[in-house]
């Protein structure tokens, strides 16, 4: 496993392409995806919610720590539904999504958040 390595849940595969949930779809091209059917998810926190502990915590459009990624920031006793959980430059996030079902990526320290 390399330190910059993605790893998702794939929901479903159809003519070539896998389903990353909702309507997020990559092809399935081995030059830059490596697909396992090997189960590396963690399906007890997939549809619990992700909840912070703390105000103003970040979180991020794509998998990623860098501040140009920071979608917004959630308060306090706030947060948003779990996809998967994935490591990001070597510290994992949580794949979330909101009632709108748009996709974001946060923390899954325990320092920071709870997982109900």
């Amino acid at each position: 496993m390399d330190a910059n390595d993605l790893y998702y849940a794939v929901w479903a595969e159809k003519d070539g392409w896998l389903n990353l949930g909702g309507e997020q779809w990559v092809k399935n091209n081995p030059s830059y995806v490596k697909f396992s059917k090997k189960s590396n998810v963690d399906f007890s926190i997939v549809g619990k919610r992700v909840v912070s502990k703390v105000d103003n915590l970040r979180f991020y459009e794509s998998p990623s720590w860098h501040d140009k990624d920071v979608a917004g920031s959630v308060g306090g006793g706030l947060g948003f539904t779990i996809d998967a959980k994935i490591i990001v430059n070597g510290s994992y996030q949580y794949k979330v999504h909101n009632s709108h079902w748009q996709v974001f990526y946060i923390t899954a320290s325990d320092t920071y958040v709870n997982v109900r």
